[in-house]
């Protein structure tokens, strides 16, 4: 068999509702060879019977004994692909075959190391599917016309752009060399991956079609709405991350500002999503992380690059 031109991965737990769908949404592109690789965290449904059944080689069905979230369940799709591109995306979401099928043929033509997408959030009892607010004015401001090819450094707000995994393919290889890898947390393991795909990028390819409608189920079954215990792994994804930038500390100085305004927003996002009897040792586990900052870092965005933010680090510490 040939290299698939693309790696579909995608992390499944009970998912069997809406799994075959999705996998069958991709083995239906005759433009491209694709593998699915589905990797079942720990389902306890008949998740792995359904995507058994398909019965089609360009599926590969990677079972995991223990649930580790979907972080770690991509890693181990990623360790696993045959494509020269790899795409992450969920088990309950909708691909744009011809916005794939572009995107694969503007990376080939580029040679950029990763492509990113705008895209659709459907949400129930609403109308509207688009970006959220903060996404749009930073793709507004850096995508002017149907493509740009940049450096990370010419359009650095990426960086704060939410850290979805699955509007975004990237060269397999590539990555591989450089050791992107999803975060450890049950939740919120998607800032990793986000970061490490942006800053280990020579080129970013972006295209303004969307590549994925992100459904959230009826129910707020999305880990991402739910508020619960699990908020403190925020902390513990942010330290992940942030210990991987400050092991590269030339992009560490350089995307410093865009990474603890970041840090902020998901912060403040968080606080209204904690239960009660955990409040406090999220705001130790806040005041932490934001002593981790390298003092050079501070001083430069105090006095050269966003004084604001710098007054915002030094009031959420005295909180």
């Amino acid at each position: 068999m040939s290299q698939p031109d693309l790696s579909v991965i995608i992390p499944m737990h009970n998912a069997s509702g809406t799994v075959v769908p999705v996998i069958e949404s991709f083995l239906a592109i005759d433009s491209a060879g694709i593998e699915v690789v589905v990797v079942d965290d720990a389902s306890t449904d008949d998740s792995v019977e359904r995507v058994r059944e398909l019965d089609d080689p360009r599926v590969v069905l990677l079972p995991l004994t223990l649930n580790h979230g979907a972080g770690q369940a991509r890693n181990h799709g990623f360790a696993k692909a045959g494509g020269r591109y790899s795409l992450f995306f969920d088990a309950d979401d909708e691909i744009h075959p011809e916005s794939l099928t572009a995107t694969l043929g503007a990376l080939d033509d580029t040679g950029a190391s990763v492509a990113m997408m705008p895209y659709r959030y459907r949400r129930p009892g609403t109308v509207g599917e688009g970006m959220n607010s903060y996404d749009i004015a930073v793709w507004e401001k850096y995508v002017a016309g149907p493509r740009r090819l940049a450096r990370l450094d010419e359009v650095p707000r990426l960086l704060g752009f939410t850290n979805y995994p699955w509007n975004k393919v990237v060269r397999t290889e590539h990555y591989r060399r450089t050791g992107l890898r999803f975060g450890s947390t049950q939740v919120h393991n998607d800032i990793l991956g986000h970061w490490l795909t942006l800053v280990d990028a020579e080129t970013v390819l972006l295209l303004d079609q969307p590549l994925c409608t992100h459904v959230v189920q009826e129910g707020g079954k999305n880990l991402t709405n739910r508020e619960s215990r699990a908020r403190l792994n925020l902390l513990d994804a942010l330290d992940e991350t942030y210990t991987e930038l400050c092991a590269r500390p030339e992009k560490r100085r350089r995307y410093a500002n865009h990474y603890w305004d970041l840090a902020l927003r998901v912060i403040e996002w968080a606080s209204g999503r904690i239960t009660p009897e955990v409040r406090d040792k999220f705001s130790y586990r806040v005041q932490e992380h934001l002593f981790r900052i390298d003092l050079g870092d501070f001083h430069r965005i105090r006095f050269k690059q966003n004084p604001g933010l710098a007054n915002r680090i030094v009031r959420r510490t005295q909180a």
